[in-house]
C-alpha cells in the first residue's frame, strides 16, 4: 500500500512514526499515529513474514498460529498488551482498560513520573498498581516497542530478502 509492500517497510513506517512522538511527546496525534503502527506491524510480521514458515521458529518459541506468535509478544515486547488496548480503543471507539491523558507541565501528574516541567502523555494502569508502576509515559512505551521492533528484525533477518 502506497508503497509500503514488506514487514521491514512497515516496520521502518512504524519507526519513523515513533521517532515523530519523539519529538513532540506530548502530542495526541502522533501517539496515536505511532501507537497504531507499531501495534499493527505484528500482523505485517506474521502474514509476510513468519506464518510461511511453517511452524516459525523464534528464540526456541514454536509458532503454529498467529495466536501462537502473539502470545509470544505478549511474553517479550515490552508493553505489548498495554499497546494492543490502546490500539483497540482508537478501532472502536471506546476507551481503554487504562487511563490516558495529557500532563500540561509544572505541578501536573503523578509526582516522579515523566519529565520534570514538561508536557507529556500518560498512561495510568489503574489505582490498585502502587505508585512505582501505575503510570507509565506514552512516547517512553513506544521508544521501547520500536527498540524492540528493530533488535526483533536485526535478529531474525526479517526484510532481508
Amino acid at each position: 500500500m502506497f508503497g509500503i509492500v514488506s514487514a521491514e517497510d512497515f516496520r521502518a513506517k512504524a519507526a519513523r512514526d515513533c521517532d515523530k512522538l519523539l519529538r513532540d511527546i506530548a502530542n495526541p496525534d502522533l501517539a496515536m499515529n505511532a501507537i497504531l503502527s507499531n501495534y499493527h506491524l505484528h500482523e505485517w510480521v506474521w502474514s509476510l513474514e513468519l506464518k510461511a514458515r511453517k511452524p516459525a521458529l523464534i528464540d526456541g518459541a514454536v509458532l503454529r498460529a498467529a495466536k501462537d506468535w502473539v502470545g509470544w509478544l505478549d511474553h517479550h515486547c515490552p508493553n505489548f498488551k498495554v499497546l494492543q488496548a490502546l490500539a483497540t480503543g482508537t478501532k472502536h471507539c471506546v476507551p481503554t482498560m487504562f487511563g490516558t491523558g495529557q500532563v500540561e507541565g509544572y505541578g501536573a501528574g503523578p509526582y516522579g513520573i515523566g519529565p520534570f516541567g514538561k508536557p507529556y502523555l500518560l498512561i495510568d494502569l489503574g489505582d490498585d498498581l502502587p505508585g512505582d508502576v501505575r503510570w507509565l509515559v506514552g512516547s517512553e512505551v513506544l521508544k521501547e516497542v520500536s527498540a524492540f521492533w528493530a533488535e526483533f528484525f536485526a535478529k531474525h533477518l526479517l526484510g532481508s530478502h
